[in-house]
Order: structure tokens, then sequence, then C-alpha cells
């Protein structure tokens, strides 16, 4: 019984190191960008630095030419409350005096939603560049290939807007969301 529970305990710390690797390994691993088909912005609470800075993120991109489209995919995150991507839609059209082409995505209410959204508007075997904050990267770009999205780039905000107890937890949580998407990962 004992070695059985011991070899278990060693499987569970292995899953949760390479848990932590692949999401340590997209937050800090950052390809070349070159043009894609489109850049979509992964939402989050609106009103919050996380959603501001992936907005002005994802607006850098397209404005140094990564792509011709902005695919701006989130929905109400709360009763009362705008669409996520209309929140980023606004963030960008303050921030920049051209007019990009945006694509509004507003019924998303998880990263999974996002990207299926995303693909059911711009088709499959698209090239895209995808925008959240680092700890958020590794899901998102599994999402996004298991979509059929091909090939995937991503990029994040210098995480400057988080203390280091917050970012922390929200790689602890990132974990933890991670292993709920196992299924998503594997089923689609």
């Amino acid at each position: 019984m004992w070695k059985i529970l011991k070899w278990l305990f060693a499987a569970v710390v292995v899953f949760f190191v390479l848990d932590a690797a692949i999401i340590w390994g997209f937050a800090h691993v950052r390809p070349q960008i070159p043009k894609a088909d489109a850049i979509v912005i992964l939402g989050a609470a609106i009103n919050t630095p996380a959603l501001y800075n992936r907005s002005l993120e994802g607006l850098r991109l397209y404005e140094q030419g990564k792509a011709p489209v902005l695919v701006l995919s989130g929905g109400v995150d709360y009763p009362k409350s705008i669409p996520e991507a209309l929140y980023m839609q606004q963030v960008i059209s303050n921030n920049t005096s051209s007019v990009p082409q945006t694509v509004l995505d507003p019924d998303a209410h998880s990263t999974y939603e996002n990207l299926k959204n995303s693909r059911r508007i711009m088709g499959r075997n698209k090239s895209v560049i995808i925008v959240s904050d680092e700890y958020h990267l590794a899901r998102g770009v599994l999402i996004a290939l298991r979509q059929g999205f091909y090939p995937v780039y991503w990029s994040a905000p210098k995480p400057s807007y988080y203390s280091k107890k917050d970012l922390t937890l929200y790689y602890l949580r990132e974990m933890a969301a991670m292993v709920d998407y196992i299924p998503k990962f594997i089923f689609n």
C-alpha cells in the first residue's frame, strides 16, 4: 500500500512540476512574431490593469503591422457591465489616432470560448497572435492550437502592474486552471 501511495505522490509532483514548467515556459520564452492573419486579445475583467494593458499590447502589435485585424474577445463579466470586447475597443480607440480594423466577440466567458468563437469568426488554418497576461499565455496558445489555428504566436504586456504576491497567486491559479482544461485540450 505504501509503495502505491509513494508512486502516486511522485506522479502528482511530476505532473505539477510539468504544469508549472509549461506555464513558465510560455510566459518567458517568446517567439519572433512575423505577420499573422489576426491578433486575438483575450478578455479579463473590465476596468482592470490586465485588460487595459492587454488591449494596449494588441494595439502595439497591430500598429507594428503584425496583423491586419484585431479580434477583441470577452463577454460580460458581471451584471450591468459592458462586454470586455467593447471595453477593449474603447481603450484602443482612446490610444490611437488611426481606426484599427476590429472584430468584436462579446459573447465569450472563458478562454475556451474566446478561442472557439474566434475560430468561428475567422475560420480554421489561420495564423494568430494571442495576447494575454504572461501567466495565461500557455492555456491560450494550447487552446488556439486545439481550435485549429496555426501557426500560433504569443505576446504579453510587461506585468509591472502586478505586485509580486499577486503575480504569484495568478501563476498558482493558472496551474489549477490548466488542470481544469485538460479535457478541453484532449477532446476539444
